[in-house]
């Protein structure tokens, strides 16, 4: 599905990212984790292009039918293109303030994809169900919780019908009490097969909701494998030391 190679970024002096490989099959959820400034979040923004890497190459697809990147060289067309394969969800909302629920999921069909608006409402409400906001399509950010206004953007993201989603953190801005709502909505969706790369540090989320686990520190992955593997018998003495601090 997606292949990252050989992904650097640095701003100035500080390496952020040096010599990252990844790869997401199809169907499969992968939980990225690791100490805060280890290049987590920057991997991400340089998948989706919303940083220009150093270098690296990003695969989507196999065989004859592969789309080939270059993560620093991409033409805007290319940038259009590779970000129709992936679903965005940041860390912050993002919503329009002045549009309601089903406005904001709206937008990016009627706006982005050019589609007609009663065809965009009913994706949009159908989204809008999918992550349990059905009685809220007709409120405003500001009359929602954070957690709802989170999965607005899940919605969001969703109906654009993406290869991928993305998640960068999606619960780092929330109270205590409003996580759970969000991670749930997440969680739901890998049980269903959706395709995600998923930055957390939630390790139980991890643990419950990923296929395979990234563990990062210092701009490199230092350990990857399969979920019961990095958690009950990790090879690197750096991944059992975070994984004691943070389990």
């Amino acid at each position: 599905m997606l292949t990252v190679e050989n992904l650097y970024k640095s701003f100035g002096d500080n390496k952020v990212l040096d010599g990252i490989n990844v790869h997401v099959d199809k169907g499969e959820a992968v939980a990225v984790i690791g100490p805060s400034g280890s290049g987590k979040t920057t991997m991400l923004r340089c998948i989706s292009y919303l940083e220009k890497a150093d270098s690296g190459h990003l695969i989507f697809g196999k065989g004859d039918g592969a789309e080939n990147y270059d993560l620093h060289k991409a033409s805007s067309a290319e940038v259009k293109k590779l970000r129709r394969h992936m679903g965005f969800v940041f860390q912050s909302f993002n919503l329009f303030a002045n549009k309601t629920a089903l406005g904001n999921v709206m937008e990016g069909l009627v706006t982005g994809r050019h589609m007609n608006k009663a065809e965009a409402a009913d994706i949009s409400q159908a989204m809008l169900e999918k992550v349990g906001l059905s009685e809220r399509m007709g409120f405003y950010p500001g009359e929602l919780s954070g957690g709802q206004q989170q999965r607005v953007a899940i919605a969001r993201a969703l109906a654009l019908e993406p290869d991928i989603m993305l998640f960068d953190e999606p619960t780092s801005a929330l109270d205590p009490e409003l996580t759970r709502e969000v991670l749930d909505t997440i969680l739901g969706l890998a049980k269903e097969g959706t395709t995600m790369l998923v930055v957390t540090h939630e390790m139980s989320f991890a643990k419950e909701a990923a296929n395979r686990i990234i563990f990062m520190e210092e701009g490199k992955v230092i350990e990857e494998g399969l979920t019961s593997q990095i958690f009950e018998d990790p090879r690197e003495e750096r991944t059992r030391e975070f994984l004691k601090l943070n389990s």
